[in-house]
């Protein structure tokens, strides 16, 4: 039976690279109920943005909807998920998070009628640009209010808790202590794209055959994720958001890849077009831009301002 682990290794991991992302955002959903159910029985805003969708498609009024210019209904991605909704109690603005994937955000957007969009979104918040320029072009959101607002630094992370803590990951290649590394795909995420300009670069693996051997590619970096945090490869480059989540114990080590190594990955807010005028968008998207204390807090989440260097 050992003699298979060798031969059936490739296959698994192919099989969790073929894995739908609907399925990994869908465990998270799991796990974000789980937390809710242990909660006090307080009455929360909704956050899943497909539920907020449907109440709409039915002519309902979202559960916790308040009166208009009130409240924002901010519609963001996953990964932005634990700290919007850690900022949504400290916040000068009040504001409500609705979560979900750039797909399904785009796809709701299009398909609701601009007089409920309000209800649905006032602004949406994207981990690159390609989202809000599409509800640009498809003239859903304002090209003049977009902008980034935070960057995230690159990590590469292990689950074993010793192989990168201390050690610079040149050495461990030239060593032969790092065997097998997944990557997001560089045509797909600004993640990827910033991995392969390391991995081109100050961290060449060219000369390193057995691991370019070993070097297995995602659609995305909660795929990555996956694949470390299951012990499918020694390591992985992601997001460090994705690392510290709200209440989770770091697992594991990492490098945190200099900024000069590749190019920002960026942040973006868009203001949706039947909410130009709404004064308190206009006002919490500046906040997210400019208020050094939002920085602060951002960066317990792993983001970092776009002005600071490391």
């Amino acid at each position: 039976m050992l003699t298979l682990l060798p031969l059936l290794r490739p296959l698994l991991l192919r099989s969790i690279l073929l894995l739908p992302l609907t399925l990994l955002f869908a465990a998270m959903s799991v796990l974000t109920a789980s937390a809710a159910s242990a909660a006090p029985a307080s009455k929360s805003p909704i956050t899943d943005l497909t539920v907020i969708a449907r109440q709409l498609e039915h002519n309902a009024t979202p559960e916790q909807e308040l009166p208009h210019n009130k409240v924002l209904n901010v519609c963001a991605v996953p990964q932005l998920y634990s700290a919007l909704q850690a900022l949504s109690s400290k916040s000068r603005y009040p504001f409500v998070p609705r979560v979900a994937t750039a797909t399904e955000i785009y796809a709701l957007i299009a398909n609701t009628d601009n007089s409920k969009l309000p209800l649905l979104c006032d602004m949406v918040l994207s981990a690159d640009e390609r989202l809000p320029i599409s509800l640009v072009r498809s003239q859903k959101a304002l090209a003049s209010s977009l902008v980034p607002f935070a960057r995230v630094p690159l990590v590469l992370w292990s689950a074993n808790p010793n192989l990168l803590q201390g050690h610079d990951p040149r050495d461990l290649l030239r060593q032969g202590a790092i065997t097998s590394m997944a990557v997001a795909n560089p045509k797909l995420t600004p993640v990827g794209f910033a991995t392969e300009q390391v991995l081109k670069g100050p961290l060449a693996i060219s000369g390193t055959r057995s691991l370019r051997e070993h070097l297995y590619r995602a659609d995305h970096e909660y795929q990555v994720y996956s694949m470390v945090a299951n012990a499918n490869v020694d390591c992985g480059f992601i997001s460090k958001p994705l690392l510290l989540a709200e209440g989770a114990a770091l697992q594991g080590s990492y490098w945190e890849v200099p900024r000069r190594y590749h190019p920002d990955i960026q942040y973006y807010g868009v203001l949706l077009s039947p909410s130009v005028a709404n004064k308190l968008a206009q006002d919490f998207l500046r906040y997210l831009v400019e208020d050094e204390d939002v920085h602060r807090f951002l960066n317990d989440y792993g983001f970092a301002p776009l002005r600071s260097s490391f």
